[in-house]
């Protein structure tokens, strides 16, 4: 028999076992014998400490929605995990595989409302696929491979394990758990046959690409089809690298930004194909489009039965994986091609027609900087956007050729951009990382530059600071108009708040000085800022 662990060495074998290359977390005493079994494996396992629960969980979840491999996150019990709850919130949202741990209270504690005590099982229920806690130490193994499973499986989504601190620090004998295999489904034959014939009958037909995970491979698939059958494909909501932006049959993203003329051609769909969207309030234009009293079919593939039909009665609804439906549909071909080939070309025009971006006149041009951003970035480079009005110019006016370009957060938070940068850049050190942050998340989670200095992650923050919660402003002025209240920021100088980390830090008012300044920050040897000073965005 093999010699006992503690329960701190389990979960850390575990994590190892199913592939966790960094572990993201705030230490708390609740969980100190994980952080003892991280001594021993920091070859194996790296850890990461960040400066808040928020900030290191939007990192884990960052880290999985770039690898499409399950992200991890420790955090203490009580206000640690409470502070965490934004990220699971993204995850849930965005089909984001998160796995959170949580140090618990000792198990002769539990159910006396003990120091920092929380029922996680009711509080994350809402939030989380899959809730529990662990209060055997043998159980530990079992426990995290049924977690990362469930995280991956089916539609993608955080999972939390409770662990009390008495079962991480106690001794178990327990083997190691293999990574259990998920199972795709994939269309049958009457299925894609189906599919294929209500398309080729549509005059009109649209397909909207959505979901997580998107791979190279799955965006080569669904480009072949798509030239193939002359099919216009729409991303949905802060989905924009789903699927080639220079593709000739690429018709722009639908959501909070899109162009008022890709959401009319969406409206003129007569047969729309979703794949991998949940046809949630941004991508629908607010549960409005295809709400016009047209004829057309609707058909719905996704990973989760539950929620197809859940917004929109789908004319036909196929439960499958989004990478083995893509796949079949590569080489299928339908018929009347040709006859499509104008309706793709004008979705596809229009589209181009929208990404020009619009001129602003006197001080900085935010369209000029995402145009300085288009000639020095590289095309894999990977751009994470926070919340705000300013997301248009980075959303709209940044192209995205391939997967793994775009992280953004599908439930709008705040503070994301910056710890999403971090993380990216921590998960692929050899990629140019942009993030772009209104002045509002940049106080949210702007410390986790101390995060960036500590481990060596070198992204470029943008500051688009325009003094305010911009995008409240905007409701404010269309529901009360004059009655602004709430909304107006004191900020400090950003720049120097860089700077105070010994990062480079940069404060720019014209364009001319954002592209010097740009070209100094990519050649910086740590992390840099560089603040945009807006009149209004």
């Amino acid at each position: 028999m093999s010699e006992a662990l503690s329960g701190g060495q389990l979960v850390v074998e575990a994590l190892i076992g199913h592939g966790v290359p960094r572990l993201f977390c705030v230490p708390g005493e609740s969980f100190l014998a994980v952080l003892d079994a991280c001594y021993d494996v920091q070859d194996d396992l790296e850890l990461i400490t960040c400066r808040h629960e928020s900030g290191a969980a939007f990192m884990a979840a960052a880290t999985a929605q770039l690898t499409g491999q399950v992200g991890a996150c420790f955090v203490t019990r009580g206000p640690g995990a409470t502070n965490a709850s934004i990220a699971l919130h993204v995850a849930r949202q965005a089909s984001i595989p998160l796995l959170l741990c949580v140090g618990q209270v000792a198990r002769d504690n539990l159910g006396r409302e003990s120091f920092q005590e929380i029922d996680y099982e009711d509080f994350f229920r809402p939030l989380a696929k899959h809730v529990e806690q662990v209060t055997i130490g043998e159980a530990l193994p079992s426990a995290l491979a049924r977690a990362v499973h469930l995280a991956r499986s089916g539609r993608p989504g955080p999972v939390v394990l409770a662990l009390p601190e008495d079962v991480l620090s106690g001794e178990a004998f327990a083997a190691p758990e293999p990574p259990r295999p998920v199972q795709r489904r994939g269309l049958d034959a009457a299925q894609l046959a189906d599919i294929c014939e209500r398309l080729a009958r549509a005059e009109k037909p649209l397909l909207v690409l959505g979901g997580g995970g998107t791979s190279d491979t799955m965006c080569r698939d669904v480009e072949q089809f798509a030239r193939r059958n002359h099919l216009p494909v729409m991303v949905a909501w802060r989905r924009n690298d789903a699927f080639d932006n220079d593709h000739p049959c690429f018709g722009g993203a639908l959501g909070l930004s899109a162009h008022p003329e890709i959401w009319s051609l969406a409206d003129e769909a007569d047969c729309v194909l979703v794949v991998g969207a949940r046809l949630d309030e941004p991508t629908t234009r607010g549960y409005t489009l295809w709400r016009d009293g047209r004829a057309r079919e609707l058909l719905h593939v996704y990973p989760e039965a539950q929620d197809i039909g859940r917004n929109y009665a789908a004319d036909l609804g196929v439960r499958a994986d989004i990478g083995e439906t893509l796949a079949a549909l590569a080489t299928a071909t339908l018929d009347g091609g040709d006859a499509r080939a104008p309706w793709c070309a004008r979705v596809n025009a229009a589209w181009r027609a929208s990404t020009t971006p619009p001129r602003v006149e006197g001080g900085l041009d935010p369209g000029e900087v995402m145009e300085s951003l288009n000639r020095a970035l590289p095309a894999d480079a990977i751009v994470t956007v926070d919340a705000g009005n300013f997301t248009v110019w980075p959303q709209r006016y940044r192209r995205y050729r391939r997967p793994g370009r775009l992280l953004a957060p599908i439930n709008g938070a705040m503070g994301w951009g910056v710890p999403a940068a971090i993380a990216a850049s921590l998960a692929e050190p050899g990629r140019r990382v942009v993030g772009c942050v209104g002045d509002g998340g940049m106080l949210m989670t702007g410390m986790e530059l101390a995060t960036a200095a500590r481990h060596g992650a070198k992204p470029v923050i943008v500051v688009f600071n325009n003094g305010k919660f911009g995008t409240i402003e905007m409701h404010q002025d269309r529901r009360y108009p004059g009655r602004r209240i709430a909304n107006d920021l004191a900020n400090p100088d950003f720049a120097a708040f860089a700077r105070a980390f010994g990062l480079s830090g940069e404060r720019v008012t014209d364009n001319a000085g954002f592209e010097a300044a740009l070209a100094r920050a990519l050649d910086a040897d740590t992390a840099a800022l560089i603040e945009l000073v807006l009149e209004d965005v």
